[in-house]
């Protein structure tokens, strides 16, 4: 572009706007410096909105995992030849709110499309007053304090979320689990903070479990206008319609039981507008699988989107494969048999999704970070730890995906 070019770009602000809106967040964030009027422009809630709609599905710019009491932010650069180097402590992109999460005892309770949820305990004092709820956007480098919500001890809080979507308003709404009636622990009372109105309100209730025995496992995912939990007794999943107030149930994929199997769990999360569903397994008789399933946009139900065989994976990283002497067992033909069986020590963090061109893993191993492409059955170690052989350092309900948004709260 020649230097008349751009003058007349920079003099016809609807022609400098179509351009900018164009560009990832990270490029704006760094253009803001050129000048007042593009300072201006693109701090405009206008703006912001207006590239929400344009980019519906931004990039994830890293994970906050959380290890009380650590917070570590972990970049996630997705360009090629781009390292990512994890930073601990005071998590740069929080500097801001000039608080210390070592000593502040803060917490992130949910993460939505470039907002988070958080909780500041002052110490010393534990008391319900020191307990302090707020929103903040890391990127525009704000925060909001929620009111109180009146501390119950015979409601107490179950789980609190974001319901956060940039391209349909600049408003969000935080969802708050509570037990109405701890003796037989089958109702819930839901209260929704606005910040559109500014206040709490209580939902028309209480309601009834959506069957005897739901627990909540781990923390709310937000997608397609819903916020979907797991129930940890194994049956299910439900979601809260945020804008009708209303709680559906959903069904799991169709999971087979397998012969020895140890243990199995789940991992549920959204990434590049998809719902995800992991199905975790592990079984010491043969190599244990990772199923990544994705959900209908229509909730029709789950398709199975990638099988890993974690034996692929182990060799790679044999510090996460244990040997355990097993007795009797059968086998796939369902022949009894003896001797050694092995198993892997991981956990899936997140699911990361970049449209048709990036879909990744990652998983916490000892001693190590590491995400794996089950496209190209590829991996890379993101991090790495002090000498962690027998365990891992995080589960997927305290990693939080994160993006960037221009709206501001």
């Amino acid at each position: 572009m020649t230097k008349r070019s751009a003058e007349i770009v920079a003099a016809n602000e609807d022609l400098l706007t179509e351009i900018l809106l164009r560009l990832p967040t990270k490029s704006l964030l760094r253009f803001k410096c050129v000048s007042i009027q593009w300072l201006h422009l693109i701090s405009s809630p206008y703006f912001a909105r207006n590239h929400s709609l344009q980019n519906p599905n931004p990039s994830t710019s890293g994970l906050f995992l959380y290890q009380y009491p650590s917070l570590l932010y972990l970049t996630l650069a997705v360009e090629p030849n781009v390292t990512s180097r994890p930073s601990f402590g005071p998590v740069p992109i929080l500097d801001f709110l000039r608080i210390t999460p070592f000593a502040s005892n803060l917490t992130i309770l949910s993460s939505c499309n470039g907002l988070l949820l958080c909780l500041l305990v002052s110490p010393p004092s534990w008391n319900d007053a020191d307990v302090i709820y707020f929103v903040s956007n890391p990127t525009a480098k704000k925060s909001s304090p929620l009111p109180p919500l009146q501390m119950l001890a015979e409601r107490p809080i179950i789980t609190m979320d974001l319901a956060f979507d940039p391209r349909e308003s600049p408003h969000y709404k935080v969802i708050c689990f509570r037990q109405y009636n701890p003796p037989d622990g089958l109702e819930f009372e839901i209260q929704i903070f606005s910040s559109e109105t500014g206040s709490w309100k209580i939902c028309q209730g209480p309601f009834v479990n959506i069957r005897a025995g739901i627990l909540f496992r781990g923390r709310g995912v937000y997608w397609n206008k819903r916020i979907h939990y797991l129930d940890s007794t194994g049956g299910g999943s439900f979601y809260f319609k945020v804008e009708e107030e209303s709680l559906g149930f959903l069904r799991m994929p169709f999971i087979q039981s397998e012969v020895q199997a140890m243990e199995r769990s789940w991992y549920l999360g959204q990434s590049g507008g998809h719902l995800h569903l992991v199905d975790i397994e592990t079984n010491i008789t043969r190599d244990s699988s990772i199923d990544i399933y994705e959900l209908q946009n229509d909730y029709s139900g789950w398709f199975l989107r990638y099988r890993v065989n974690l034996g692929s994976i182990g060799s790679e990283f044999p510090e996460m494969v244990r040997y355990i002497g097993v007795h009797e067992f059968l086998d796939v033909e369902g022949n009894q048999r003896s001797g050694i069986g092995r198993y892997y020590i991981y956990s899936v963090l997140n699911v990361v999704r970049e449209g048709d061109d990036l879909f990744e893993i990652v998983l916490s191993i000892p001693n190590k970070i590491v995400c794996y492409n089950p496209g190209n059955r590829t991996s890379k170690v993101l991090v790495y730890f002090g000498d962690d052989r027998d365990r891992v350092r995080y589960e997927w309900h305290n990693v939080f995906l994160y993006t960037q948004t221009l709206l501001p709260i």
